[in-house]
């Protein structure tokens, strides 16, 4: 039996929604990601990526006949990377388990930030008037959540867990404003970096790069262009300090954690698909196996029995284009 882990993008915009004529290639959703590992769903970030995704998720659960139980992780709590969670289906249906996992300084910090997301002056429905069973947790570096069989268990970090399991772990950075929780996914021995809205230091983030060590796949914040952080692009200001990487800064990520694939992630609102495009082909000069994230991608890590090795895939998925 082969095990398969399937990175799947429904967003990967940064800042605000970017719809229209000119992306539609990468796409203008902001930040979602899916990861299944097994029979196990497991979400990154509430940007308008996990509306489409949600329908997709009620779909999946009337085909095999079972209850939608989901596990999501918020990197931070901006607008961004929650805004499309009021309209997120599941969330509305009564036999819905939805676990959520994010950055504050207790449970009930996090509750009210996403209670305030939907206040009535915000939105018409108040997160409490969302009909699913909810748990929300904060989740801090010295602990780690395990999913498995459909459930997910906050545990302390570095304690034993089934082989069966995937693991969660946590790196908090002070690298965006407010801070931002940094996810590696760890299944059967292969691991995925999620690192999005995080600015590269001199000499790169070097705790990062420990987290990051030796993952197959790197998912990293590479909002700007050198010349745009810089300030020295036509019409735009200087963006230092606003807590967004440049593509270099990802790329030397990648070559200092030693991972095996590269995806830029949380693309500048204002890059046409041309300029996302051309970016791609820069950072492949600087680490070659990089790609641009977009919407509908999926990656699959592949247990390849003949080769005795995991090996990428890269694919269009029309299938899941069609249906967003």
């Amino acid at each position: 039996m082969k095990e398969n882990l399937e990175v799947i993008f429904w967003g990967v915009r940064g800042s605000y929604p970017a719809p229209g004529k000119d992306t539609l290639r990468y796409g203008g959703n902001t930040s979602c990601i899916e990861i299944r590992a097994g029979e196990e769903s497991i979400i990154f970030d509430a940007g308008t990526g996990i509306i489409a995704l949600g329908r997709e998720i009620a779909k999946r659960a009337a085909q095999h006949g079972k209850a939608m139980k989901v596990s999501l992780f918020l990197s931070h709590l901006h607008h961004d990377h929650i805004q499309g969670f009021p309209f997120f289906v599941p969330a509305f249906i009564p036999s819905a388990d939805i676990r959520i996992f994010g950055p504050a300084s207790s449970d009930e910090v996090l509750v009210q930030v996403l209670e305030n997301n939907q206040s009535p002056h915000i939105f018409p429905v108040s997160l409490n008037e969302m009909a699913a069973t909810k748990t929300i947790r904060a989740i801090r570096e010295r602990e780690q959540v395990v999913v498995m069989a459909e459930d997910a268990e906050i545990r302390e970090a570095g304690s034993r867990v089934s082989e069966d399991a995937a693991l969660i772990r946590v790196h908090h950075s002070y690298a965006h404003p407010g801070g931002v929780n940094i996810y590696k996914l760890e299944w059967h021995g292969k691991s995925i970096i999620y690192a999005t809205d995080t600015e590269g230091y001199e000499g790169i983030d070097r705790r990062l790069g420990t987290f990051a060590h030796g993952a197959d796949l790197l998912i990293h914040d590479a909002q700007y262009t050198q010349e745009h952080y810089l300030g020295n692009r036509p019409g735009a200001s200087s963006t230092q300090g606003y807590g967004h990487s440049t593509i270099e800064m990802a790329c030397e990520m990648a070559k200092e954690a030693g991972v095996g694939k590269l995806v830029l992630f949380h693309h500048d609102p204002g890059y046409n698909d041309e300029s996302i495009a051309k970016n791609e082909v820069h950072a492949q000069r600087i680490f070659n196996n990089t790609f641009a994230a977009r919407e509908g991608m999926h990656l699959l890590l592949r247990d390849d029995q003949k080769e005795g090795a995991w090996q990428f895939e890269k694919e269009r998925a029309d299938s899941i284009v069609e249906r967003m």
